[in-house]
């Protein structure tokens, strides 16, 4: 059964994965993004937007103040007043169990409260494409990033998460899933994608501050500082990774990996 799906952003990073994935299955898929006149923070907007659709996908900003939980509620209840049966949420993160005065953790966990007969909500873990952002990836053959090259981190692709979404509204499943992708280290991931751009990569550690001055330009202070915190504190407390078990059997999902994402990755900094 094909359906009419709202999904926020399905220009940007996170967004534009999912909006190909459920086309391509057949989906009619409603864009929203302030150029197409919706906005979170204006609730008439999205009362209209979601109108006689089946199921809206949900990816919240990069804010980390108390805008993020208006933009949040917002969303909850224009799904609740327009009969919205599937609000499919990308949380862009692990979420705790409840709210704990965090809010752009906060406001994840408000979404997911929508009173709407299915509620999902993912939970990605790092994402592959912040290492070829451009504050992350230079032309110097150097991948900057805020994680020592020996960690191994379960490093997951936007297309991952998008297949995830397509799969959780096709087959009508809710529920809360974790989807972390195949550990791998920094010098293991630069190494992949040095092989696909056919020239040596190195993995260069920095701190969460030289990360926030290098995204500043392109994210603004605001998320630049937000990023960076998040970083500050893997730092000081490393997470454990989720276990990808239940999305494997509920969705039938499983992530590829850092050379199979890099080879099929468009590389705009590769000439």
């Amino acid at each position: 059964m094909t359906k009419i799906i709202a999904v926020h952003g399905a220009t940007g990073s996170q967004g534009a994965p999912v909006a190909a994935r459920l086309s391509a299955f057949g989906h009619t898929v409603r864009p929203l993004s302030r150029a197409t006149g919706v906005d979170l923070f204006d609730r008439g907007s999205l009362d209209a937007a979601y109108t006689g659709a089946d199921a809206v996908v949900l990816q919240l900003p990069l804010l980390y103040d108390e805008r993020a939980l208006q933009a949040a509620d917002n969303a909850a209840r224009a799904a609740e007043h327009a009969g919205i049966e599937h609000l499919v949420i990308n949380a862009s993160t692990a979420l705790p169990p409840q709210p704990i005065g965090v809010p752009f953790l906060d406001a994840r966990l408000l979404a997911a409260g929508a009173a709407v007969p299915r509620v999902t909500v993912l939970q990605p873990t790092l994402y592959l494409e912040n290492i070829s952002a451009p504050w992350s990836m230079g032309r110097d053959s150097v991948i900057s990033y805020p994680i020592p090259a020996d960690v191994p981190v379960p490093w997951v692709a936007t297309a991952d998460i998008a297949i995830a979404a397509e799969r959780a509204i096709t087959r009508d499943v809710a529920g809360w899933f974790a989807l972390p992708g195949v550990p791998a280290p920094g010098h293991e991931v630069a190494g992949a994608i040095g092989r696909a751009l056919g020239r040596p990569m190195l993995w260069q550690t920095i701190t969460p501050d030289e990360f926030a001055d290098r995204a500043r330009p392109h994210l603004g202070d605001h998320a630049a500082e937000g990023t960076a915190a998040v970083y500050r504190m893997h730092a000081a407390s490393p997470p454990a990774w989720p276990d990808p078990a239940p999305a494997r059997e509920a969705l039938d999902w499983a992530p590829r990996d850092a050379a199979t994402w890099a080879l099929a990755a468009r590389w705009p900094l590769a000439v």
